[in-house]
């Protein structure tokens, strides 16, 4: 049987970038590299990006590559050291063909000025090997969000070819930016016409609050339909109610109605998520009628 997408298949495809290693989910690394090589042999496979790696797990990783006779990965690498530790981790993925290079995300150093400390990680991106993978600037949210930081910023980023990467959520409660923050930094990315991915806490397609944990989480497509509308001049405000948007049936209806044009800017932008599960992603957009296998 064919497995075909619907019309939304170019705003889906690529956007899930597997961080299955990473928390909640923290997966042994033999059943992460399992799972992502069997994401790529299923019917929703346009949909998956690369597999996202700490650089202090590059020797599991090619254990477990070895061990389950896998050719090859394409590989998005987190620099868990920060612009310092750029050079060995990239020399350790070169040392391995296996390993293609894909992405390399850096976060800057949370002490210190924001500035310098994005500079340093553009210097050490800018001195690296990258070929033609993307460079990722994990920034603060909240100095994305204030606009007396957010031009400087995001110039020195975008300015060198680099991408910011905007974090979601994480292990606690304060790691789930609000509407407000997230709508600001939105709002100051796209209005530079900045690429950027997203990463931790859209583990659904709809704003919900998690039932085990009560944390508030952003959902993706609130997020995709939040860029769109931005994109085309929105205000903050506006962005900030679709970003607040809970009922399923409403953003998987503006989803719907998105023509190719906003489809195409809105995934200039967002390039993508990384989440800890591609399945749960995948069954939200089946049971919202937007993404179908006949």
């Amino acid at each position: 049987m064919t497995s075909q997408l619907p019309m939304t298949s170019q705003l889906l495809r690529g956007l899930l970038d597997d961080a299955s290693l990473f928390p909640p989910a923290s997966l042994a690394m033999p059943a992460a590299v399992a799972a992502h090589q069997r994401h790529l042999l299923a019917w929703y496979s346009s949909l998956c990006g690369p597999f996202v790696c700490a650089d202090t797990r590059l020797a599991e990783l090619r254990t477990a590559l070895t061990a389950g006779n896998h050719a090859a990965i394409d590989l998005s690498l987190v620099v868990t050291g920060g612009a310092d530790a750029v050079p060995t981790a990239l020399d350790a993925v070169a040392s391995d063909p296996r390993l293609r290079l894909r992405g390399v995300e850096v976060p800057v150093a949370r002490d210190g000025d924001v500035a310098e400390a994005v500079a340093a990680v553009v210097k050490a991106l800018d001195g690296a090997p990258l070929a033609a993978a993307a460079g990722y600037v994990e920034i603060p949210l909240r100095a994305i969000a204030d606009p007396a930081t957010a031009g400087q910023l995001l110039a020195m980023v975008d300015s060198h070819g680099y991408r910011p990467k905007l974090r979601t959520g994480g292990v606690t409660a304060e790691s789930f930016p609000d509407e407000a923050t997230l709508a600001s930094c939105l709002t100051a990315v796209i209005d530079r016409r900045t690429p950027f991915k997203c990463t931790a806490g859209l583990h659904h397609a709809v704003r919900h609050t998690a039932a085990d944990t009560g944390f508030e989480h952003h959902g993706f497509l609130n997020v995709l339909i939040a860029v769109a509308a931005s994109s085309h001049g929105a205000s903050t405000e506006e962005v900030h109610d679709l970003l607040a948007e809970r009922d399923a049936a409403t953003v998987a209806a503006r989803i719907a109605g998105l023509d190719d044009e906003a489809i195409a800017d809105s995934r200039y932008l967002f390039i993508s998520f990384g989440t800890c599960s591609t399945d749960e992603p995948v069954a939200d957009l089946v049971a919202l009628g937007l993404l179908n296998r006949s």
